[in-house]
């Protein structure tokens, strides 16, 4: 019988070359996939899909302003918010912050 890590070494190369293969396939399987399953929208006149292709501007840039204008108002909420009293804390925070202090604690050994 020959070396054990002669052995191992060929077991490996074979897998990997198993396994490089089984993604190139999966690759091929895909692509194939996506090239004849592909949905291909009908061709219209030119002038529709100009027409359209302004709409859809304008609506993404409508849904863009109203982003945007959501946006300022939940920041403006949220920094007018009610302010947190600096006598409670609530109880994950205390939780953290003593885990915090304990955890890198030097322990003193008296001798």
């Amino acid at each position: 019988m020959e070396n054990p890590l002669v052995i191992s070494l060929i077991v490996s190369g074979i897998g990997m070359l198993m396994l490089f293969l089984a993604l190139a396939f999966l690759y091929v399987l895909m692509y194939l996939m996506t090239t004849f399953l592909n949905d291909r929208q009908p061709e219209t006149g030119a002038q529709e899909t100009g027409g359209r292709k302004q709409e859809t501007r304008s609506g993404m840039r409508r849904a863009a302003a109203i982003a945007v204008a959501l946006a300022r108002a939940e920041q403006e909420v949220s920094a007018t918010g009610a302010p947190e009293e600096r006598g409670t804390i609530n109880g994950w925070r205390m939780l953290h912050r003593q885990r915090q202090l304990t955890r890198n604690t030097p322990t003193r050994r008296t001798q």
